[in-house]
């Protein structure tokens, strides 16, 4: 039995760099998780030392939470023989602990539909490929995009090549994902020194929301969203189970992104056609109303065949697919954060029938309104230990 596993505080060690918007808001998550479900005395340090965390000398603990990155903090942590729950994207030869991540093709598919939707046909990734957890991410974004029929050229900032050169290289306009806010504001202070106009020539979209980096560029660089306080709480809960004798239900926990936080370095549309640009501008405004296609045909002054085929041709989705993906996206956050009724919910994001909702909403989702919304609260700060997998997290293992 672990030291102090008869009593009711808890020693636990976050081995969390705490100096990015995602590690602070996976440990609130974490410190959310543990005013509700007892005392936890928690071992934090604010950044690494050395180029990495450490447990203090002489700890004794009930368990860890950490993001283990490489062999040697797994063998580190392993030789405790405490429980351990990883919350880190690295892959590594042996995975002997329960994780916590990101789900890397939700967060790919996420990306290139960001893009896609705002007519881009030209993809870009900008990543430091000599680390396997963005070769594991550009992998995601690479089948996204070439599983829709595009080409997508990378630019590997380990390597000597031009950042300037790549970028100026590029056919535009051009749509490049980064990996994290950092290198999105790197490609960004890049363009500006290259006469390169963002969004209109290059549209920058990092991959994670920082509150500081993310704001710090002109313009301000969008980013992916990722669940990480939810992260920290399905952490948490994992772990506490683990403490009380409990082995998890499964391997690993696969949280989708949040969304996408839009800001100027995405804010346009690359498209020719004023007709389609005012579409998506309708679209955009009314999407959560009761519009149908026939209510867009009488909008502009073209045919409803000819608008349907100009609009996958530009936007590699049919009007009615934008739609969809729009009103469940919204449905999303509205069953995950509110108490809306189901039927309001439908109602808000534009359905015409609460059973028309069910059945897209499922189709889309794989799983009914009901059960999306009561498997997030099961998972969320507070809530207690987490029964099953996430509704939205693909299990493996």
């Amino acid at each position: 039995m672990p030291p102090h596993a008869t009593t009711d505080l808890r020693r636990v060690a976050i081995l969390v760099d705490s100096t990015t918007t995602w590690s602070r808001t996976l440990i609130r998550g974490i410190l959310d998780y543990t005013r509700v479900h007892g005392s936890w005395h928690v071992h934090l340090e604010p950044q690494p030392r050395d180029g990495r965390l450490h447990l203090p000398d002489g700890w004794r603990g009930d368990g860890i939470i950490a993001r283990v990155a490489n062999e040697s903090i797994c063998a580190e942590l392993e030789a405790t023989a405490l429980p351990v729950v990883n919350i880190s994207g690295v892959r590594l030869k042996t995975n002997p602990f329960p994780r916590v991540i990101t789900q890397a093709d939700a967060l790919g598919r996420l990306a290139f539909h960001t893009f896609r939707d705002r007519g881009f046909r030209r993809f870009a990734y900008v990543g430091d490929l000599s680390l396997a957890y963005v070769r594991d991410h550009l992998a995601a974004y690479r089948a996204a995009v070439t599983g829709a029929g595009h080409g997508l050229s990378v630019h590997d900032i380990s390597t000597t090549a031009s950042l300037a050169g790549f970028l100026s290289g590029l056919p535009k306009p051009v749509a490049a994902f980064c990996w994290g806010p950092s290198l999105g504001h790197r490609v960004i202070d890049t363009c500006q020194l290259s006469g390169l106009a963002v969004p209109h020539d290059v549209a920058v979209l990092g991959s994670a929301w920082d509150d500081l980096l993310s704001e710090a560029s002109h313009p301000a660089q969008a980013a992916i969203r990722v669940q990480s306080e939810r992260i920290g709480a399905t952490a948490a809960s994992v772990l506490d189970g683990m403490m009380r004798g409990h082995p998890p239900e499964q391997q690993e926990w696969h949280l989708e992104p949040h969304g996408v936080v839009e800001k100027p370095s995405i804010d346009t549309l690359a498209v020719d056609d004023p007709v389609l640009a005012d579409v998506m501008e309708h679209l955009k405004t009314h999407a959560l109303s009761p519009l149908s296609i026939d209510d867009l045909v009488r909008h502009v002054p073209v045919g409803r065949r000819s608008l349907e085929r100009n609009f996958r041709r530009a936007f590699g989705c049919s009007i009615l697919e934008h739609l969809r993906r729009t009103r469940i996206n919204h449905a999303r956050t509205l069953l995950a954060e509110t108490r809306t009724p189901i039927a309001e919910v439908s109602r808000r994001c534009g359905f015409s029938s609460c059973t028309y909702f069910n059945r897209i909403f499922k189709q889309v989702t794989g799983t009914a309104p009901g059960r999306y919304r009561r498997q997030w609260r099961a998972t969320a700060p507070g809530r207690g230990l987490i029964p099953a997998a996430p509704i939205d997290a693909r299990p493996t293992g």
